[in-house]
């Protein structure tokens, strides 16, 4: 008998096969290829269903996307220090938490946190922008120019060009927000 289990990482996926073949069997390679490959496929599918658990498979680049991240682009046009590149990314392989960006106001019907570093010039228009989720999204945002937020998990949003403090500011939400275990 053969006996053939998987698990990811971060996420409790515990699949287990027994096979009454006895082994050697003439096809049993065959049979164990295709049990593992419907075993990567099932893992696939529900990671495919849970949201990237935040802070940990999200990320923050200044240079642009990043492999192996889905990525949405956090751009306010009107300040000329390099925010074009700006991504705000997320783990492939997982759902898609809806991320959308704004710098023209919230977005109706969705979910906005205002993003706004107050010493920017109001030439710059920053005080109009926002990053929105769906309404039923796990996340609950918040945005620091101030540092950390205590008590929540922190990804750094920076702009290195900008002059206008942005080393210290944070997109922030509750640790482990996402999975739907």
């Amino acid at each position: 008998k053969a006996v053939v289990s998987t698990q990811s990482t971060g996420r409790l996926y515990k699949s287990t096969v027994k096979c009454s073949i006895p082994f050697p069997h003439p096809y049993s390679h065959i049979m164990l290829k295709f049990v593992l490959l419907s075993l990567a496929t099932l893992s696939l599918t529900q990671a495919r269903e849970n949201y990237p658990y935040w802070p940990k498979q999200f990320r923050w680049s200044y240079t642009g996307s990043i492999p192996g991240h889905h990525c949405i682009t956090v751009n306010e046009p009107s300040d000329p220090h390099h925010w074009g590149d700006n991504r705000l990314c997320w783990e492939a392989g997982y759902k898609n938490p809806g991320l959308r960006w704004s710098y023209t106001g919230a977005i109706s019907g969705m979910k906005c946190t205002r993003v706004n570093e107050p010493s920017e010039p109001g030439k710059h228009h920053w005080g109009d922008n926002h990053l929105c989720v769906p309404r039923d999204s796990p996340y609950d945002f918040v945005f620091s120019f101030t540092g950390r937020i205590q008590g929540k998990g922190c990804i750094q949003m920076e702009e290195p060009s900008d002059p206008h403090h942005w080393g210290d500011n944070y997109l922030c939400a509750t640790i482990g927000a996402g999975p739907s275990l």
